[in-house]
């Protein structure tokens, strides 16, 4: 073998470990990146590259802009409507329960972020099975998971402090929640209503977060003998007794003032009343960073209804 023979191989070997070495500098853990690190369902989270990260989840794309994370994303899905240029911004894979891999993976992701009930169940499964890293995000409807996912996410951005002075903010605005509905206790009952079906109510139940903010806005679920959502007869509608029906904005076929002279919601005293709340959708069911507020903004509504 000649010196140039020679010289060329030992190039290539350089470039390639060269190339190796960048690899693994983008891929190592992180300093305190731990084996028990585990995302939503139990699975390690592997070592983050945030070069080309998908959202699939509203809360998930408030949480890396509020993070000051937006850098990373180069697409989310349709809930993710705040903060109003992530939609303008970054490519749109189309609803989080709708989720095409094709579509997620031809965006060539170096991490994939998903809210644990995104689906269908068979698209995140083919995902899952990908080469794209695959991490779920905890989609508990509880406030104490609000600071979770947080927390969570911040540990993946790598903007951990950034991530406590956002728990700190939320911490703040739950307090400011909790001493109004303390001066203004009402306890109404609410029932959501997500649609209508074929002339009946879709209803949130229990396990849901349409129960997880109407109990934290210190109101009652009118539907809480249900568990998730479920379309209800008129003699259930009776039955369920709300004071207030509480609705969606900008949600395709949801309720207007009308609806509720449906002889179903006449057999309530929130029909009687014409009691109708109607806002935000992800706003009020988000579970992101501005639950406290939203959940003030329906108690305060709730009071006035």
């Amino acid at each position: 073998m000649d010196r140039v023979d020679r010289a060329d191989r030992v190039g290539s070997l350089l470039s390639r470990r060269v190339a190796l070495g960048m690899a693994a500098a983008i891929l190592a853990p992180r300093p305190g990146w731990a084996a028990t690190f585990l995302d939503a369902r139990k699975r390690p989270v592997p070592a983050i590259d945030l070069t080309r990260v998908v959202c699939i989840g509203g809360a998930i794309t408030e949480i890396a802009y509020a993070l000051g994370a937006s850098g990373h994303v180069v697409a989310v899905d349709s809930t993710s409507q705040f903060p109003p240029q992530a939609l303008k911004d970054k490519r749109s894979i189309g609803y989080m329960r709708q989720v095409s891999p094709e579509g997620v993976l031809a965006l060539r992701p170096t991490l994939i972020l998903a809210m644990d009930d995104a689906g269908a169940p068979q698209a995140l499964d083919l995902l899952a099975a990908s080469s794209a890293p695959l991490v779920f995000v905890d989609a508990t409807p509880t406030p104490r998971a609000v600071e979770e996912r947080v927390r969570f996410l911040a540990r993946i951005f790598d903007a951990v402090p950034t991530g406590e002075r956002l728990c700190k903010t939320l911490d703040g605005e739950f307090a400011a929640l909790a001493a109004w509905r303390a001066a203004h206790p009402a306890h109404k009952r609410v029932l959501f209503v997500l649609s209508m079906r074929g002339g009946r109510p879709v209803v949130a139940g229990a396990d849901t977060s349409a129960d997880a903010i109407v109990t934290l806005a210190g109101g009652v679920n009118a539907a809480a003998s249900l568990k998730g959502y479920k379309p209800v007869s008129d003699e259930a509608l009776s039955a369920m007794a709300p004071d207030v029906v509480l609705a969606m904005d900008h949600a395709g076929p949801s309720l207007d003032a009308k609806a509720l002279d449906q002889p179903g919601f006449q057999l309530t005293p929130a029909g009687r009343r014409h009691a109708l709340i109607r806002m935000d959708g992800e706003f009020l069911l988000g579970l992101g960073p501005r639950t406290p507020q939203a959940a003030l903004q329906l108690a305060k509504r709730l009071a006035q209804t």
